[in-house]
């Protein structure tokens, strides 16, 4: 019987330091946006159907130009349901194949989109890594060498944290140190596998 764990949560919350901690417990780690960079390699259909919606997004050497393209989908919603349309499709299916395929009773689906995806289904119980809007603004920017309204327009386009209270059955608080996480992740081990 497997344990699917479906972690989540909006950017620069957290999720991929929450996800090391739980390979370190034993995890299959399914990552999205590992298999989003994957679907959008030169050559592959995801990144045709890109180039056709949205037009010169890509780079000299004919890979996306991943700047670009999020500046354009994180300042105007329509332009981001556009681009979801074209990648859940088959980020999903590598999902469920992934899934399918693994021979470890305990697998972690981290994905930024998994309840908007219904990626839940796939669950047997989700998490949320949530943090304080200037926290993330300040990973975000670090992390990705962003401004910090292009930052607050990635937050902005993002749902809030009652969306992902309300929908899995566990939450962390993630406003503290690596340590404080680690914790938290722990307890919900416990939980989840006891």
């Amino acid at each position: 019987m497997k344990t699917v764990l479906g972690l989540t949560g909006g950017s620069g919350c957290g999720k991929s330091l929450a996800a090391s901690f739980l390979k370190k417990h034993g995890a299959e780690i399914i990552d999205a946006d590992k298999i989003a960079r994957e679907i959008l390699e030169p050559g592959k259909p995801a990144l045709k159907e890109i180039v056709e919606a949205f037009g010169g997004v890509l780079l000299p050497d004919g890979s996306l130009n991943r700047k670009k393209l999020g500046n354009l989908v994180f300042s105007d919603e329509d332009s981001l349901h556009r681009l979801n349309a074209i990648t859940h499709t088959y980020i999903i299916d590598e999902i469920k194949k992934a899934v399918n395929a693994s021979q470890n009773s305990f697998i972690v689906i981290d994905a930024p989109l998994l309840l908007e995806c219904g990626l839940d289904s796939l669950c047997t119980a989700c998490v949320c890594v949530l943090a304080d809007k200037e926290l993330r603004k300040a990973r975000i920017m670090t992390r990705d060498n962003l401004t910090e309204q292009e930052a607050e327009n990635r937050i902005a386009s993002q749902k809030d944290d009652g969306y992902y209270k309300s929908r899995c059955k566990f939450f962390i608080e993630n406003n503290g140190d690596a340590a404080s996480l680690e914790q938290s992740i722990t307890h919900i081990l416990k939980e989840l596998l006891h």
